[in-house]
């Protein structure tokens, strides 16, 4: 490993009791993604903190989701600098930690958001810690949202993060590390629709040939939703969620569906959203009306500008004897999208490496805290070497 940056762990008296003291107090902070003033309460702990380090912060707030922070640390063109992104929120919602409390099992730590995203959240701390004590002064830019888990449904955080990236030479996300060491070069994009069908209520056994099934024309929708799977190449729909009727003995006047869309490469948006309204403008119950409803999107993050930056991280890893990665293009959402969206390289998965996010299982490896700090302060440290990764 890097010989100055080992020093400066021990200089700056960073061992792991110490990361997991941090680590703990993020934890024990809930921020359920659907609560804004408990993502706030987050906000303020990591921006105190931060502000200590000699990071200068800005906070964007907003009425319905929980605040975006910005911080930058050293000065100079944007063009040289880096970004450390991620997120605040979670999936848990308040009160979670009474029946799944922060603890170390061996080298596995639980609690909830203990690795998507306070593990990695915990790391910026001390990235800029040893950056500072190795007199690093080239700009560092924190992103981190306040509604990453809820997809940015009441905020245009997702505008702001790429707004802010601009410029930048290269960005890391510390989301989720990946538990067999891979680094995301590309994740699918993810688009929420509803779809409501609507008829005519009347009592199912009187006056059966006078009512319009809501849930009948919506059975026609989902097939031929589901039928969409076979059109594309990468491209899913799941229709994951229905409500509709009242009691069995009415016929209903309204169905809803839940439909999530996953895609690869951002042209294919439109041809999406053309399929869906062709099949919400058909009706086969006569009489039944029909909607679809965009709720919100993650753009895809895409893989064009980032095959130098991972070679770049690959060569890190081995230098400093921390394993084989490989790239990788995942299902799941993130951030990085808007990043990228801004012409900037960027890797994701950079967090602590651990298994099983969104459930009580959710557990992060403590060593791999020590093996990312040191992954991410060489790549910054090495990458003043680089002109560009573009």
């Amino acid at each position: 490993m890097n010989p100055s940056i080992i020093d400066a762990l021990s200089k700056c008296q960073i061992g792991l009791e110490t990361i997991l003291g941090s680590w703990q107090n993020l934890v024990e902070i809930e921020s359920y993604t659907h609560h804004p003033k408990a993502v706030a309460k987050l906000c303020g702990f990591v921006e105190n903190k931060l502000n200590d380090l000699g990071v200068t912060t800005q906070v964007h707030h907003f009425e319905n989701a929980g605040p975006l922070l910005i911080g930058h640390y050293g000065s100079g063109p944007i063009s040289d600098g880096i970004i450390l992104a991620g997120h605040m929120d979670t999936v848990f919602e308040d009160d979670f930690i009474k029946s799944n409390p922060f603890r170390v099992e061996d080298d596995q730590v639980y609690g909830p958001g203990v690795l998507d995203m306070k593990g990695g959240l915990n790391l910026i701390f001390y990235i800029i810690q040893i950056l500072k004590a190795l007199n690093y002064t080239k700009p560092i830019k924190i992103i981190l949202s306040g509604d990453e888990e809820n997809g940015h449904l009441h905020s245009d955080q997702n505008l702001l993060i790429e707004q802010e990236s601009r410029g930048y030479k290269l960005a890391f996300n510390l989301e989720t590390g990946l538990i067999d060491n891979k680094i995301t070069i590309a994740r699918k994009g993810r688009l929420a629709c509803r779809v409501a069908t609507k008829g005519l209520a009347v009592h199912a056994g009187a006056n059966l040939e006078d009512g319009i099934n809501a849930i009948h024309e919506m059975a026609y929708k989902i097939l031929k939703i589901q039928d969409l799977n076979q059109k594309y190449d990468n491209v899913t729909f799941s229709v994951g969620k229905i409500k509709g009727g009242t009691v069995p003995n009415a016929v209903p006047d309204y169905a809803e569906i839940d439909v999530d869309i996953r895609y690869e490469k951002d042209h294919l948006k439109q041809h999406i959203v053309n399929d869906l309204n062709d099949i919400i403008s058909v009706n086969h119950v006569s009489g039944a009306t029909s909607e679809v409803f965009f709720d919100n999107e993650f753009p895809p993050f895409e893989d064009r500008y980032n095959q130098k930056a991972f070679e770049f991280i690959r060569n890190i890893s081995a230098k400093n004897g921390l394993g084989e990665i490989a790239p990788v293009k995942l299902g799941g959402s993130s951030d990085a999208s808007f990043i990228s969206r801004a012409g900037i390289p960027c890797l994701c998965s950079m967090g602590v490496k651990g298994q099983w996010n969104h459930s009580n299982r959710e557990y992060a490896l403590a060593s791999s805290a020590a093996e990312r700090l040191v992954l991410i302060v060489d790549s910054i440290l090495e990458a003043e070497k680089v002109e560009s990764f573009l």
